[in-house]
């Protein structure tokens, strides 16, 4: 960790808020709130958010790996995230029982979602200690169901200003909303000094790619890799903004108005 990094780690510890609540409007004018934490590795309240969430995040994500996976069935081996499916394609690919292949790929999300990783030894959780997690709830504010989330985190390998975004879902009846971009301008909200977002897409899911480059989103064609979060890149794309580029999400956030 060179000393911007570290910087940039000691300037988010210092300036952000542990919590918070933003009330805001979505497109058609309906009230919705979104409230956030600030979190690590160990904590008992990321554990408990990642729970509260898993229905949701395994549904959106099979929806996407299913569809990854019908153009792309050669990544079922390449991949420890789908290797759990391998069974189901051992009769070639014109045999394969799709439900099935997304009924486990649901499986592994939520057993992914559900896995406390502070009881894992310190081979695993040493390397994370320093990573700094921050995750958003949106929730409808009469009956507060769970709409959606935005969850991502700051890493030692980032440079000062640089965020990952580790999940953006929202329930499929409730988009045409806006509700996306209200969940991931919150960073800008939540954070100071942001210079750069960067999220992984798999290549074939063209609506989220369209989502981000309508929001000023371009494809990182240099990337980066975190030594302690490494990627399969030949599966995945990086989908980059960088304030200097763009102020749609910047702008998006004024729409946020913090809950006293």
């Amino acid at each position: 960790m060179n000393k911007q990094q570290s910087q940039w780690i000691t300037f988010i510890k210092k300036t952000t808020l542990k919590t918070g609540t933003f009330e805001a409007k979505d497109s058609q004018g309906q009230s919705i709130i979104l409230e956030w934490t600030q979190t690590d590795i160990q904590s008992s309240d990321l554990a408990a958010f990642k729970k509260s969430i898993c229905d949701l995040a395994s549904q959106v994500l099979a929806a996407s790996e299913v569809q990854f996976l019908r153009i792309h069935p050669e990544a079922v081996s390449q991949e420890m995230f789908l290797q759990p499916c391998t069974p189901l394609f051992e009769q070639g690919v014109q045999s394969v029982n799709w439900q099935k292949v997304e009924e486990q790929i649901k499986s592994t999300v939520k057993q992914f979602y559900l896995t406390d990783l502070s009881a894992f030894g310190d081979e695993v959780i040493k390397p994370l200690l320093n990573d700094i997690y921050f995750y958003v709830v949106l929730k409808n504010r009469v009956s507060n169901e769970i709409l959606g989330f935005l969850m991502f985190a700051i890493t030692p390998a980032l440079e000062f200003g640089n965020i990952k975004i580790i999940h953006l879902a929202l329930m499929p009846s409730e988009q045409d909303r806006g509700l996306e971009k209200l969940l991931m301008s919150s960073i800008f909200k939540i954070v100071q000094e942001v210079k750069r977002l960067f999220i992984y897409v798999r290549p074939t899911n063209e609506w989220d790619i369209n989502m981000y480059n309508a929001w000023g989103f371009h494809q990182d064609l240099n990337p980066i890799q975190d030594p302690n979060h490494k990627v399969n890149m030949d599966c995945l794309i990086i989908m980059e903004y960088k304030t200097e580029l763009s102020k749609s999400l910047q702008e998006t956030a004024k729409a946020l108005d913090v809950k006293k």
